[in-house]
């Protein structure tokens, strides 16, 4: 399954998923977006700046100690909660270059979606 569809599949299993980007954070690109809506190409670029910030150890302020703790580790998972809506970020464990950016309503079941996102992460790296 190609990332688009695999992209689509998780928002059909997880509607309150609203946004979802497949990014090359070392490019700092999106290379594919899923979507409830049509979205401003400038939301997008953001997202995949958050998502670099937060996974590349590039945040300042409040956000880089709650990401660093002192580690020279990677990130390969972040959650940033807001009143209106959440943000996943997910760097894949195979080709940390790659990761998945999302924006979910507060509704989200982070305890469900984070393993299912990991998992379609994880099926796009591995070898065929």
């Amino acid at each position: 399954m190609d990332v688009a569809k695999r992209m689509q599949s998780l928002r059909d299993q997880f509607p309150e998923c609203t946004l979802m980007a497949f990014a090359d954070l070392e490019a700092g690109m999106v290379l594919s977006v899923s979507a409830d809506t049509s979205r401003m190409q400038e939301e997008i670029s953001s997202l995949c700046s958050t998502a670099k910030a937060v996974l590349d150890h590039q945040a300042n302020g409040p956000m880089e100690a709650l990401i660093s703790n002192g580690s020279d580790a990677g990130v390969f998972e972040a959650v940033l909660i807001e009143p209106e809506e959440v943000g996943v970020f997910l760097r894949s464990t195979i080709k940390q270059s790659d990761a998945f950016c999302c924006v979910c309503t507060s509704r989200i079941s982070l305890q469900r979606f984070l393993p299912a996102v990991r998992a379609a992460l994880d099926a796009l790296e591995m070898p065929k």
